[in-house]
Formats: structure tokens, sequence, C-alpha cells
């Protein structure tokens, strides 16, 4: 059975290979942030600065909810499940275990992120 959605994402972003990009684009954020939570989870695992910050957020929350590892197998597929949704859309499902404060929190590491990569 698979594990809490939120949970299992870290293991997702480090075992399952990058998910393609299929689901339509984020709708534009009123301000320049290249992602926030309304960003799918398959755009950012496509990008290595956001795969890094969401796989260290969920991680985190893993090892706080005292939640086993995924199997690699468990992560392909839960990779499969959740690359359309949205960390926000994540949140709705009560497996994901993302409270408002969470949400808030990955929110401010996603817009965080430079538009452009500095060089």
């Amino acid at each position: 059975m698979i594990r809490s959605l939120a949970l299992a994402a870290a293991l997702v972003l480090t075992t399952a290979p990058a998910l393609a990009q299929t689901a339509a684009p984020a709708p534009a954020a009123a301000s320049d942030a290249k992602f926030t939570v309304d960003t799918t989870m398959a755009e950012l695992i496509a990008d290595p600065q956001a795969k890094v910050v969401v796989g260290a957020f969920f991680e985190k929350r893993r090892i706080a909810a005292g939640a086993p590892p995924m199997t690699p197998e468990e992560s392909a597929g839960l990779a499969e499940m959740i690359g359309g949704l949205s960390p926000r859309q994540l949140a709705e499902f009560p497996q994901a275990n993302l409270d408002d404060a969470a949400v808030a929190e990955l929110d401010a590491l996603l817009r965080a992120i430079p538009a452009q990569p500095a060089g």
C-alpha cells in the first residue's frame, strides 16, 4: 500500500527518474517567482534546483513523521500518480500531511529559487 503522499514525495524525487512534463503549465503568478506551490510536481522534479528544494522539504517531513523509506517500485508508482498535481493540490489529501503552515513554508522555499541561474 502506498504510504503518505507527502512523505513519499522525497523518495520519488531522489529515486525515480525525472518525469516528463506532460501537465499544462501552472498559471503565471502575480510575482516573478519561477516556482510556487501551484506548480506541478512534474515541473518541480524536472528542474534541478526545485528538485533539491522539494526533495529536502519532503524528506524532512518524512523523517519528522517517522515514516519508513519507500521502495523504488513504490516511488515510481507514486511519481506517476502525483506528477500532474501541485503541492497545493496534494495538501487536499489527508494522507499528504501538509497543513497550511507546511504549504506556506514550501511556497516560500520555492519562490526563493531564482528565475535565472546566477552567472
